[in-house]
């Protein structure tokens, strides 16, 4: 190891900006990064809290490595989930690059093409990038991967938690092997994250062959204090209490509110400025989700920013990442997230100046009861689980599928168009090689390649070599392919020259309809589906608007188990509020008089599950494969069963089926919901289930459980 000091090792230009900054001193995560950076040659893993330098932590000794030859290629690659977060740090990156000549690019599609043109013509310093503009590179501008690519040392990927068990992650590090070919040498990776809730997954991620040599850095830092409260309502919908208490915290404060739905949103920013409107103030609300247009975000975004102005921004996940909209004074959460993941990182949005307090108010609303088991309070009872489950200091564990059989068919296809062709042997083999489809074997790749073929996605020339059919010359050459993601067929909301955002076309949408969209209420003019488009004027009052569905959350079974914990148990957090004392008592008394301390299974058909998305899923699929009618009172937590459930336990028992028994049986709409599913052959959409949809170890200790109930 040098014994210069870590400040003493980084280029001129990056001490400048340093002095120039009045940085005190480098941070032990900067210091810690600039030593292993230089000091090795493997990968490496930085994580740390939101706001704790690790951007600089990576570039500082990143750049000064590449500052004395920036050009001739790009020199590093920076990987971001969002474009919104790949804008914020490009401004933090041309800061820090501007004095040493290290030119900083971007791409993805809202950048010019003209911009484009410069990285093409003058290929160097940092680019960066998001994956779906990384496929359109293979797909669009092969020819110039190498003359881009060929000096490539570094690979920077920023929030990497959110790529470790999703499919987009699976395209991810598919893309990464392929540009490493281009490379003289392989690239180095660096992963970012506030949110890692196994290093040991992370490690993996970033270097599947070799996870021991990824170098972790996560100096112990002191623990910010956490302020938290939890307020309780009982009503159908959000109730104007909560409204009111949320508007009297918020309305003198920089705050996030964040929701579950598009709608919530909508509706909340709708009711907050109302409330400024009746006391004579500044409509201080502004709404943040994905089917708002991007203008609408990046103004709400600027708002958020600026130090002069007091606002507030209600939204969905889209700003659970790490854009940088300022100091907050504390954030808000309307009824539980559905991951402790997902908390964390919310939570982790307050709090950012040294020595400040983070500080997070969650609100929870209960349905009244239409039955005797609605008086189990879930919503509660989750929200509960999951600052208990953060209190105690544990994340979801990712789950990456080994058989991303959907990823894997848009990577086939990218390959030979970046390849212009290639033998069946190469193909497969590139792939077979890959880390990324571990679970894929010859006769699943013999199988894929056999249908893709037969539905005209792929063509056989006569020399043996493999092309893409029209079919798939169709899909491949589709903007909409660069995703591994589905994006829903919505219609684009216009108020003038104005874009306001998307939404579905629902049958009640026509002339006259008036809904909430981009915080505002607006009247339907015109619906031209055609135009894919919907004409709007301003409205004295609305409804929400209705956005295309986008999926359900996966529930852990230690989420489940830990709620039930709750229920069964007697201590009462200190940080619930009297109604949720309340609804909790009540809850307890009502679970006591049920012995669902001693029973899982009730005299009625009703089924206490206490378990995880997937292995409810699993439980349904074997029942109702015994021939019992299921119905989920509330998923994935209680169901109720018609029929001799005591006798087809037993049966199950006995006779337990396999995954693929049970896969075999599931409807394809069921199993048929990713991306590219569609030109799957259902054999392999089949053992996809089994391995991603099902959870056999988790069902057979819940049946297990049920058994002796």
């Amino acid at each position: 190891m040098s014994e210069l000091q870590p400040f003493s090792r980084l280029a001129p230009f990056l001490r400048e900006f340093v002095y120039a900054e009045a940085w005190d001193d480098l941070r032990p995560i900067q210091i810690e990064a600039i030593e292993a950076i230089f000091d090795g040659n493997g990968d490496v893993l930085i994580a740390a809290g939101t706001a704790s330098g690790k951007t600089e932590a990576a570039f500082l000794p990143i750049l000064s490595l590449l500052h004395a030859e920036p050009f001739g290629s790009v020199r590093a690659l920076y990987v971001g989930p969002l474009k919104a977060l790949i804008n914020d740090q490009f401004e933090r990156l041309e800061l820090l690059c501007q004095q040493g000549g290290i030119p900083v690019h971007r791409w993805h599609g809202d950048v010019a093409a003209s911009r484009k043109s410069d990285l093409l013509e003058t290929p160097g310093g940092v680019l960066q990038i998001t994956p779906e503009s990384i496929e359109s590179l293979f797909v669009n501008k092969s020819g110039k991967l190498a003359a881009l690519f060929g000096g490539l040392r570094f690979i920077v990927v920023d929030e990497v938690h959110s790529f470790l068990e999703s499919d987009r992650g699976a395209q991810l590090r598919c893309q990464l092997e392929r540009l490493s070919e281009y490379a003289q040498s392989r690239p180095r990776r660096v992963g970012l994250s506030a949110t890692v809730g196994d290093f040991e997954a992370a490690k993996r991620w970033l270097n599947p062959i070799q996870p021991d040599q990824v170098q972790l850095i996560n100096p112990p830092g002191v623990a910010a204090s956490i302020k938290f409260s939890h307020l309780h309502f009982a009503a159908d919908e959000i109730p104007p209490e909560l409204v009111a208490d949320l508007y009297t915290l918020t309305r003198d404060r920089k705050t996030l509110i964040f929701c579950n739905s598009r709608a919530e949103v909508e509706t909340i920013t709708a009711d907050l400025n109302a409330l400024c409107r009746r006391d004579k103030r500044e409509e201080r609300y502004l709404p943040h989700h994905g089917s708002i247009s991007k203008e609408v975000r990046e103004e709400a975004e600027a708002r958020m920013q600026d130090k002069h102005h007091l606002a507030s921004v209600v939204c969905t996940s889209t700003l659970e990442l790490g854009i940088d909209i300022g100091r907050l004074d504390l954030v808000a959460q309307v009824n539980s997230t559905h991951s402790v993941m997902s908390f964390v990182q919310r939570l982790g949005r307050s709090g950012r100046r040294p020595g400040a307090q983070r500080i997070m108010q969650v609100y929870t609303v209960e349905p009244s009861a239409r039955s005797s088991y609605d008086r189990i309070p879930f919503n509660l009872l989750k929200a509960l689980a999951v600052s208990e489950l953060f209190a105690e200091g544990w994340i979801e564990p990712p789950t990456a599928s080994a058989r991303p059989y959907n990823v894997l068919y848009q990577q086939l296809l990218s390959r030979l168009v970046e390849r212009h062709g290639s033998s069946p042997r190469d193909l497969v083999g590139f792939f077979m090689k890959s880390s990324v489809f571990p679970g894929v074997s010859a006769d699943d790749y013999a199988t894929l390649l056999k249908h893709l073929a037969k539905i005209d996605h792929l063509q056989q020339l006569s020399d043996g070599n493999l092309i893409l059919g029209l079919s798939g010359e169709r899909v491949a050459r589709s903007r909409d392919f660069y995703a591994v993601f589905e994006s829903a067929e919505e219609l684009e909301v216009r108020h003038g020259e104005r874009v306001l955002g998307r939404i579905s076309n629902s049958p009640g949408l026509k002339p006259g309809l008036c809904l909430r969209l981009a915080g505002e209420m607006w009247e339907v003019t015109e619906v031209a589906p055609a135009r894919k488009e919907v004409l709007v004027t301003p409205a004295a009052s609305a409804q929400p608007a209705r956005f295309a569905p986008s999926g359900g959350p996966e529930l852990h079974p230690r989420l489940a188990r830990k709620a039930r914990e709750i229920l069964l148990g007697e201590s009462v957090p200190g940080y619930l509020s009297p109604p949720g004392q309340v609804a909790l008592a009540e809850a307890r008394q009502f679970s006591k008089a049920l012995k669902l301390d001693e029973r899982q299974v009730l005299g009625d058909g009703v089924v206490f599950l206490w378990t995880g998305t997937r292995a409810a899923q699993t439980l349904r699929a074997m029942l109702e494969n015994v021939g019992l009618e299921v119905d989920f009172i509330s998923f994935p937590w209680m169901m109720k069963v018609n029929g001799d459930l005591r006798a087809a336990l037993r049966r199950l028992g006995e006779s337990p089926p396999t995954a693929a028994e049970l896969a075999a049986g599931l409807p394809l709409a069921e199993i048929q919901t990713r991306k590219f599913d569609e030109f799957l052959p259902e054999s392999l959409l089949r053992v996809h289930a089994a391995e991603a949809w099902l959870d056999m170890t988790e069902a057979q200790s819940v049946l297990a459980q049920l058994m002796v109930s």
